[in-house]
């Protein structure tokens, strides 16, 4: 599912769900309003159904999206989940859903499936119709590979198993839509210039000009270098559409609004700043307003 580095595996869980959910978007016909995407996996046996209000329908790629999340959510002496169920919105980029490590998660489960789960993603207390469904011999040709622990030791994250993604539970993704602005700050930092607009509990807009680029963060961490198609001022409103990849990495929706609470004159600094720092820039946004 691409190169991009991610800093901890729930970062790239989050990543793999929203790729299953552009993959689903994109096999259905417009105008839907329910999209859901259910996969059920035990070992290398694993079914996926897509329904569109409530129509199956066909979707392609999303076997190596699951399969890193199972990967992923594994947890030592607890194994990984089941079941996942992702739901989708029309017109937005969030979802809801949930995992399940104890259900069954379809009728009728091969034994070497089973076997092969275990062998994959140990467990210490695997549920009983896993154990039952375990053949009374190990298959010829079985490939054995890596326990559970190894292999989330081969996944290449410092960090320790309890940071794993969730494997039983719900799951929930809503990005922002909307901040209020009560501070207005003007800086120059490492050759770039910087404008930053900041909120209440620590909700915070920069937008800086670096060698003919320009980058907008939030909370001074997650940031896009792309992706920004305009940028509008109106009145006490400030309004940025982005590419669902700069939405994404900035967690937030395409469609983002910032509402300026600023002291008298500072809209009018705003607007001058904003000007500066993005009309040079190369594949400037479109300035609406300015």
């Amino acid at each position: 599912m691409g190169s991009k580095k991610h800093k901890s595996r729930r970062e790239e869980a989050h990543h793999l769900r929203m790729a299953i959910g552009d993959l689903a978007r994109s096999a259905a016909a417009p105008g839907w309003s329910e999209l859901v995407v259910r996969r059920g996996q035990v070992g290398p046996y694993a079914e996926t159904v897509v329904t569109v209000d409530g129509r199956e329908i066909a979707v392609e790629g999303l076997d190596e999206p699951f399969q890193r999340l199972r990967e992923l959510s594994y947890k030592e002496f607890a194994g990984t989940w089941f079941t996942c169920e992702l739901a989708f919105t029309p017109g937005r980029r969030n979802y809801t859903g949930r995992v399940d490590a104890k259900g069954v998660p379809f009728v009728d489960v091969p034994a070497r499936a089973a076997l092969a789960e275990l062998t994959m993603f140990a467990s210490d207390e695997p549920p009983g119709w896993l154990l039952a469904a375990l053949p009374t011999a190990a298959p010829i040709g079985l490939q054995f590979g890596h326990t559970g622990h190894q292999r989330w030791q081969s996944m290449g994250f410092a960090e320790q198993p309890e940071s794993a993604p969730p494997i039983n539970g719900p799951l929930s993704y809503v990005p922002a839509t909307v901040m209020t602005a009560k501070v207005l700050d003007e800086s120059r930092e490492r050759r770039a210039d910087v404008v930053r607009l900041e909120g209440e509990d620590d909700e915070e807009l920069m937008v800086a000009h670096f060698m003919g680029q320009y980058l907008v963060a939030r909370h001074g961490t997650r940031g896009t270098d792309g992706g920004l198609r305009s940028v509008t001022m109106e009145g006490n409103v400030l309004r940025l559409e982005l590419t669902d990849v700069a939405a994404d990495a900035l967690e937030t929706e395409a469609a983002f609004e910032v509402r300026l609470d600023l002291p008298p004159g500072e809209v009018d600094e705003l607007r001058a700043a904003l000007l500066r720092v993005l009309g040079p820039c190369a594949q400037a946004p479109e300035l609406i307003g300015f």
